[in-house]
């Protein structure tokens, strides 16, 4: 491969995997040269597996992909500090907001100016980190207050980049103006990166003082190493139906060029009925946003991402036991490895 196409990482996750499995797979990872390791909050916490992932590991980088606003940003940035300690250096920070519902059903946060709360709290988090021992933090925001934080950990010894998650065009022009990069929705497609998602990136690095090349970029991406491409097909609408219930992803749909999903995916929703959204999803809709194919088609793939973003973490399919979960993991850790 040249030296533009993306670096490929994985996520790690419990789901379907047994703990002895997760750790083995991330130590695998490691030894094969993948790029990265990675861990969200939407099915684990991500500073706990990523702890744990840069126990067995060597020199594999970890990235929250992504770790949300919920906790506190001093609890967020002590977080962060603990795990970068732990794994020399090795963490990079994802953030993100995660849905609107997501944050008032399950963690009763209201969701409002959301662009500038993720302000307050990188800025707070940063604030954290530069703070010498002994000096005090106070802050004063519109959602975050602090008041005489005695910092007592000394200086970080190394700038951690947080990278913002973002979807809609608003958000990533943001973020290009404010945060280190950017982590673009795993609902995307190389032709939306190339006409919408990076111009638009530019234009906020632009806008803040910056170029493109100062940030870094990088997507998700769901992927099964198969030959059968139906059966792959039918695994990736089970995977996709659920963000066809979100809003800023039924946005992307129609940014993108799939209005007539959208519109039947809104419809069966309105009709209570799940297995009309995911039969919505057509055959382009999954090659467009998914990674389907032996390992040779899936290399091919990700060559199209080159000079657009420079990592992608793909997220494996669970399996229908722990071993077989293992499996589609070391399937994909094959075919991206680099020994």
């Amino acid at each position: 491969m040249s030296s533009n196409i993306p670096r490929v990482g994985i996520s790690l996750s419990l789901q379907g995997e047994s703990p002895q499995n997760v750790l083995d797979l991330a130590r695998e990872a490691d030894e094969a040269g993948l790029y990265a390791l990675g861990a969200g909050d939407a099915s684990s916490d991500t500073f706990t597996m990523l702890s744990a992932c840069a126990a067995v590991t060597r020199q594999i980088r970890l990235i929250s992909t992504v770790a949300t606003w919920t906790r506190t940003p001093l609890t967020t940035a002590r977080a962060v500090r603990s795990l970068d300690t732990l794994s020399n250096g090795r963490y990079t920070m994802g953030l993100g907001s995660m849905p609107a519902n997501y944050n008032e059903n399950h963690h009763g946060i209201p969701y409002e100016s959301p662009l500038q709360r993720m302000a307050e709290y990188m800025e707070l988090i940063r604030l954290f980190w530069e703070a010498a021992p002994g000096t005090h933090v106070d802050y004063n925001g519109s959602f975050y207050r602090v008041s005489h934080y005695r910092a007592s950990a000394p200086l970080l010894g190394r700038r951690i980049p947080i990278l913002v998650a973002a979807t809609r065009p608003r958000a990533i022009r943001w973020v290009g103006e404010r945060a280190d990069g950017i982590i673009f929705n795993s609902m995307h497609s190389v032709s939306w990166l190339q006409t919408i998602g990076v111009p638009i990136l530019r234009e906020g690095a632009q806008r803040g003082g910056r170029s493109l090349q100062d940030l870094e970029r990088g997507v998700t991406l769901h992927a099964m190493v198969t030959d059968d491409l139906e059966q792959g097909r039918a695994v990736m609408r089970r995977r996709i139906a659920p963000h066809m219930t979100l809003a800023y992803d039924l946005e992307w749909l129609r940014s993108a060029g799939f209005e007539e999903e959208a519109a039947a995916s809104e419809a069966a929703m309105a009709e209570g009925n799940s297995n009309s959204v995911t039969a919505a999803i057509s055959d382009r809709l999954v090659d467009s946003t998914t990674l389907i194919g032996t390992p040779e088609q899936c290399r091919e793939r990700i060559a199209q991402y080159a000079g657009l973003v420079d990592w992608i973490v793909i997220h494996p399919q669970p399996g229908s036991s722990p071993a077989q979960a293992a499996q589609e993991v070391r399937l994909l850790i094959k075919a991206f490895g680099d020994k």
